[in-house]
């Protein structure tokens, strides 16, 4: 196969937001296979889209291509701190909005999920994708709407996920009871999810004596190391993962560029190993 560059799109969002939501598209720039090309929705999108630089387009450049499509923010950050927040976290077990440790807004998942079927529009009206083999991939916060919407109810407009890291410790791992108590009592995930985390999160972890910081960080050393691979484990036990990936040697932040990269590759160079068909 001959190789191929990549052209870009950007579709911001209407809105009356603040910072308002915005779709960057990579797109092969050859003719797609018959179906279409194989499509990778990311969370982060500012962070995934830079991930994805011309380094890495270029070392994908000989293989049958994937369309990336960073769902990012209408701002220079690499990541919208509050906006992130907000939108991937999920709420208390009533339903109800929650705070973060940093005493941001959060709990909003269901809001946010609730406009993907108008994003995947927008953006599968610019590239000609193939919707069987339609992905999700999420870091952190991000890993914890992948969850979420992996036992969620109704059809998935995906095909299979990733779960990068997810934050597990999230609300005092309440969010993380649920998990595995839907899964004990039987639940099915809707899509099968891979999951991705760095072998030196633990050892390598922030630390800060800023007091607004506490919270945060008893939270998150509160969860015990093994809590990934059991969720993992739990979802191989349901049919529903191919298991975990570690990265060894890689902190939390270091895994976000990791395994955004490692997984549009596979899907770009169709190395096989993804999670769904």
């Amino acid at each position: 196969m001959p190789p191929h560059g990549y052209r870009t799109a950007e579709v911001p969002l209407p809105g009356t937001a603040a910072v308002r939501i915005v779709l960057r598209l990579l797109i092969p720039d050859q003719a797609p296979p018959p179906g279409g090309f194989p499509v990778l929705y990311a969370l982060d999108g500012n962070a995934a889209f830079q991930d994805i630089d011309a380094p890495v387009r270029a070392r994908c450049a000989e293989g049958p291509g994937a369309v990336l499509v960073a769902l990012g923010a209408e701002e220079p950050a690499r990541f919208a701190r509050l906006e992130r927040t907000r939108d991937y976290t999920p709420p208390d077990a009533a339903g109800a909005p929650v705070l973060d440790p940093h005493g941001r807004p959060a709990g909003g998942a269901a809001a946010f999920e609730a406009l993907l079927p108008d994003l995947v529009a927008r953006a599968e009206a610019l590239a000609p994708v193939n919707p069987a083999r339609r992905f999700l991939w999420g870091h952190s916060y991000g890993g914890l709407f992948v969850l979420r919407h992996a036992l969620g109810q109704g059809p998935s407009p995906f095909a299979g996920a990733i779960a990068a890291s997810p934050a597990l410790w999230w609300d005092h791992q309440r969010f993380l009871t649920t998990l595995k108590a839907q899964l004990e009592s039987g639940a099915r995930p809707r899509i099968p999810v891979q999951f991705h985390t760095g072998g030196a999160e633990k050892a390598r972890a922030t630390r800060s004596l800023k007091p607004e910081a506490r919270a945060f960080m008893e939270m998150r050393d509160a969860l015990p190391e093994t809590a990934l691979p059991e969720l993992a484990c739990a979802f191989r036990r349901a049919g529903a993962s191919d298991g975990l990936t570690v990265f060894p040697g890689l902190s939390h932040g270091e895994t976000f560029s990791r395994s955004i990269r490692e997984s549009w590759r596979a899907l770009a160079l169709d190395e096989g190993g993804f999670p769904g068909p």
